[in-house]
């Protein structure tokens, strides 16, 4: 081979490997954001999980004060993957236990006084705001289908538990 030829082949074989390297960063994921109300009222703090019928990365998101969300899979408010979903959606607060508050950890007594009432057998409670159905996606009935023309706009209005 001549050196033309060599110095031809080489800034071929450099260009195709730099152009291939300039893509698009990321994993193909689309903008989807939508509104969660939870009997007609729009809910701040409510987890959205878009899970992918055909397997994959599953998207979060997390409401605003308005019920505002925008999914991620891999960087925040990145988006989803193309798909078709199934999707859940909850939100739980903790209820207030009643261990002490006030801990010194250098205190042996005060340490005694919170471990003589840890229970690791209890479940934690909590309180959730939404009916128990829309937190499996299997059973919860949301479905969306995102498409990477968009757009990707999914609200969901769902039932509180309809506990006080």
């Amino acid at each position: 081979m001549s050196n033309k030829n060599f110095y031809c082949a080489f800034w071929a074989i450099l260009g195709l490997i730099l152009a291939v390297g300039c893509g698009k960063p990321g994993i193909g994921t689309v903008p989807v954001t939508g509104t969660v109300k939870v009997d007609g009222t729009p809910m701040e703090g409510v987890t959205v999980v878009f899970n992918p019928d055909a397997g994959g990365r599953a998207a979060s998101g997390l409401t605003d004060a308005q019920g505002v969300y925008k999914m991620t899979t891999e960087i925040a408010g990145d988006g989803a993957l193309p798909g078709q979903y199934k999707i859940a959606v909850s939100k739980h607060e903790n209820l207030a236990d009643d261990l002490p508050k006030d801990v010194d950890p250098n205190d042996p007594k005060s340490l005694d006084a919170i471990y003589s009432k840890v229970d690791t057998r209890k479940v934690a409670k909590s309180k959730s705001f939404i009916a128990a159905m829309y937190q499996n996606p299997a059973g919860s009935g949301l479905t969306a289908q995102v498409t990477a023309a968009g757009p990707n706009k999914f609200d969901f209005d769902v039932k509180g538990n309809g506990k006080k």
